[in-house]
């Protein structure tokens, strides 16, 4: 059988306003840091938090990117898993749309998708490549699903 690329990773566009809002936060704290004169240790105090927001900030910014960095290098590298067969137990619940394929759970959130809506519907042949969670108790991150053409 012959598939069609339905969604694929590298082709969806990265949510950028995440680390700009985080790295925004820590540049305005850090001017909030260097313009407050000292008003005794309150200042400090303040001071100091702010500095530990922006830190905060910039570390949330930085995994975040790697997160992303990590999974789109795995799947240009090969490190990836592929199953095959037909949609099962396909639920569709608010920006999320979930489904089996050989009892294999599988979730992907639509948000910030190129491809919003449900892309598979049960019965429907698929192949999905995906990379192992990196949780034990997670749903696979789904790289690429490639739908069967006859059910197009």
């Amino acid at each position: 059988m012959q598939y069609m690329t339905v969604y694929e990773l590298t082709r969806e566009p990265f949510p950028w306003w995440i680390p700009a809002w985080l790295v925004t936060l820590a540049v305005i704290g850090a001017v909030i840091l260097l313009l407050t004169r000292d008003l005794g240790p309150i200042t400090k105090i303040v001071r100091i938090g702010v500095a530990l927001f922006a830190c905060f900030c910039m570390v949330l910014a930085y995994l975040n990117l790697r997160g992303r960095r990590q999974l789109v290098d795995a799947y240009r590298e090969g490190r990836y898993a592929v199953i095959e067969g037909r949609v099962e137990q396909h639920s569709f619940s608010g920006k999320t749309e979930c489904f089996h394929v050989r009892a294999m759970g599988f979730c992907r959130g639509t948000v910030q998708s190129a491809w919003p809506g449900a892309i598979v519907h049960d019965g429907e042949p698929v192949r999905i490549v995906y990379s192992r969670a990196p949780k034990a108790d997670a749903y696979p991150v789904i790289l690429r699903i490639e739908a069967g053409r006859d059910a197009r």
